[in-house]
């Protein structure tokens, strides 16, 4: 039975969310978990406690030495303990798809066979004792004989390989999203540019929710399968940049598959078949992240040297209409190195507090983004401060506060650029919004002067869009002069809030 349930995760927050890694020295085998069987499709634990993989034609099995697959786990104390086969399993493929946050479900994948064609779905074990379900994600159809893919570590996102009609080839990339109500979206192919006529397998997505590790036989490399890289480049989750070879240190001859880490452990772990002790075996390699290595170096960082030094400050997102938290992120750029930050179910972001002023861009699916730099003084409770989003709902009038103009003309001020980048950014994140853009200044001079300018401040307005690709037919506005003030114009310190450029969303 298809269980439609709502799922509530406490999404996980870390500072230490780098998703560049470094390796060093080479792989090593896990002589504890592997056996002349294939050892494959690996899940490690957000905590590194346990990991979850499957184990495929092992006398051990519920279906024994012909069952495809059964999810077997391992807890490390000091060492990989034996792993042990979980109850969850049957004669049929099964694979971890991973823990939910919150602690509540495990995710799998399951894979059957039944009147000449394959069928997939995804799985949920409830851990308080309750019975297995199958996870209700509309239109999902795989006809492969194996299904693989985890849920990101703030839960957010379930990326998977499939083979459908709506693939490129044999087996391709897609995402599913968590939505508001807790439910799932329809899975989402990732594009081209990941995904070829070939197989793509075992994608995982570091804690930046931006990085994408998965197994490819149709890019070229070392081997059968390679593990490769690449970088989500926009919320579409369909512009990829061109996915890169992890190289020799962990790619061979042989074929590589599911690759994973977490931003705090001492090693990436994968499965090769290259000098293995079955078809596949479970391999780790010492690594490190660019943000890791500076806090393990001491020179981050004050804030975690002690216990008193380690101070967090919130922010809330909320909608700026009704202020209700909603589910988003904050992503800052610090030396070089970029960390995204996700909401809780509260809509809180928990940001360190470096001592130093922060450039923040706040996003969330259906607003427009907004960009600020907070430091200590922006939180005037001692710890925490709101962030306001514009809600893209139809009929919304929002007001570009930072696109400012030389007085009585139709020139930017320097720096306006950056919040109409966020507006470009926006269109085309969401290519069903049109855009209807209102001039307006204060009532001092002339009358109709003043309806002039502000058309022209208009027209600046939309040249700048249609500069930055934005097509023309998806803009209009007027010029409304003085005649819809939000302010006194009694003196210039409220005068100056009504010379302004708004815009209202308009949708088909």
């Amino acid at each position: 039975m298809i269980r439609n349930i709502v799922f509530t995760f406490l999404l996980v927050v870390s500072f230490f969310c780098g998703a560049q890694v470094q390796f060093f020295g080479s792989p090593e085998s896990l002589k504890p978990l592997n056996t002349p069987s294939s050892e494959n499709y690996i899940f490690l634990d957000f905590d590194n406690s346990q990991l979850y993989f499957s184990r495929a034609n092992f006398a051990g099995n519920k279906g024994g030495s012909k069952d495809k697959g059964d999810i077997w786990v391992s807890a490390y104390d000091s060492a990989w303990a034996t792993a042990s086969n979980m109850s969850l399993n049957d004669d049929q493929f099964t694979a971890p798809a991973g823990l939910t946050p919150d602690g509540r479900y495990f995710l799998f994948h399951k894979v059957w066979f039944s009147v000449g064609m394959h069928y997939g779905g995804v799985f949920a074990k409830p851990l308080d004792g309750g019975e297995v379900f199958q996870v209700d994600i509309p239109f999902f159809k795989n006809r492969s004989p194996i299904q693989t893919g985890t849920i990101s570590a703030d839960g957010r996102y379930l990326l998977l390989s499939l083979e459908n009609n709506l693939g490129y080839g044999v087996d391709d990339l897609f995402v599913c999203r968590l939505q508001p109500d807790g439910s799932w979206s329809a899975p989402k192919n990732l594009g081209n540019v990941v995904n070829t006529a070939l197989q793509e397998l075992t994608p995982f997505l570091a804690e930046d929710n931006k990085t994408l590790y998965f197994a490819s036989n149709g890019l070229g490399g070392q081997g059968s399968f390679d593990i490769f890289q690449s970088r989500r480049l926009d919320d579409t989750w369909q512009n990829w940049s061109s996915p890169v070879n992890l190289g020799s240190a962990v790619n061979t001859p042989g074929a590589e598959t599911s690759f994973a880490f977490t931003s705090d452990s001492d090693y990436a772990y994968f499965v090769s078949t290259q000098n293995s002790d079955g078809y596949g075996d479970i391999k780790r390699i010492r690594i490190t992240s660019d943000i890791v290595a500076e806090v393990r170096n001491d020179t981050v960082v004050s804030m975690v040297a002690t216990a008193e030094a380690e101070v967090f400050l919130t922010v809330y997102l909320l909608d700026k209409i009704s202020e209700a938290p909603i589910q988003g992120t904050g992503q800052v750029v610090l030396e070089g190195d970029t960390s995204l930050y996700s909401t809780n179910d509260k809509g809180e972001i928990q940001i360190p507090d470096l001592g130093q002023p922060l450039n923040f861009e706040f996003k969330a699916d259906g607003y427009l983004s907004s960009k600020r730099i907070l430091s200590r003084d922006d939180f005037a409770s001692g710890v925490s401060a709101k962030v306001l989003l514009d809600p893209l709902s139809t009929g919304n009038t929002i007001t570009l506060e930072h696109v400012l103009f030389y007085r009585g003309t139709a020139n930017f001020v320097e720096g306006s650029e950056e919040e109409l980048d966020l507006v470009v950014e926006m269109m085309n994140e969401n290519p069903e919004v049109k855009i209807f853009l209102k001039g307006h200044t204060d009532n001092v001079g002339n009358e109709q002067l003043n309806v002039y300018l502000s058309k022209e401040r208009v027209i600046a307005v939309t040249e700048y869009l249609v500069s930055r690709g934005i097509a023309a037919g998806r803009i209009s506005g007027e010029g409304y002069g003085g005649s819809q003030p939000v302010a006194s114009n009694a003196d210039e310190a409220s005068r100056k809030l009504n010379r302004r450029v708004e815009f209202e969303v308009v949708r088909d």
